[in-house]
């Protein structure tokens, strides 16, 4: 299995477990919503009085299933605070690229990131398991028949390893 890792902090973001397909400067990841049992995931107290182990044992929960399964953890934007994370992230991978590779992967990298922010309220973000500020922040966005979730990753910010 191959497992992309953000190039910052080694996060593990993606896998290819998951379809992924390229758009641009992104991987795009088709999602799902899944169902889960929500034991590991709720209070740790007692069961309430007058609910038997049976009903607290068949608690589920629905989660993003590429979320999931790598930890990703859902942070918050407003548009200010997300125009100053993608400029310092998008000058941070710009910096790690070879010289002539940093044009063209800054021009579309930009245009992609202006495309986001003129609709930024469609979008959820979420940050690899360390919520490291200056790492890759992962955008969700619903696709046009209002249910599917696509998943957006910079492919200059991943680093694939086999396991």
């Amino acid at each position: 299995m191959k497992v992309y890792k953000d190039v910052f902090n080694g996060d593990d973001l993606l896998s290819d477990s998951f379809p992924i397909k390229e758009d641009g400067v992104c991987y795009v990841v088709e999602g799902k919503h899944v169902t889960r049992s929500a034991i590991g995931t709720a209070d740790f107290g007692g069961v309430d009085e007058g609910e038997d182990a049976g009903e607290a044992e068949s608690d589920t929960v629905t989660v993003l299933n590429v979320v999931d399964a790598h930890g990703l953890v859902e942070t918050m934007y407003d548009k200010k605070s997300y125009l100053n994370h993608i400029k310092a992230y998008l000058k941070r991978v710009a910096a790690s690229l070879p010289a002539d590779k940093r044009a063209s992967w800054d021009q579309q990298a930009q245009e992609w990131a202006k495309t986001v922010l003129a609709d930024l309220d469609s979008y959820r973000f979420f940050t690899g398991a360390s919520t490291d500020p200056e790492a890759m922040t992962v955008l969700m966005k619903t696709g046009e028949d209002g249910k599917t979730p696509f998943l957006y990753y910079f492919r200059q910010g991943l680093q694939a390893e086999v396991r």
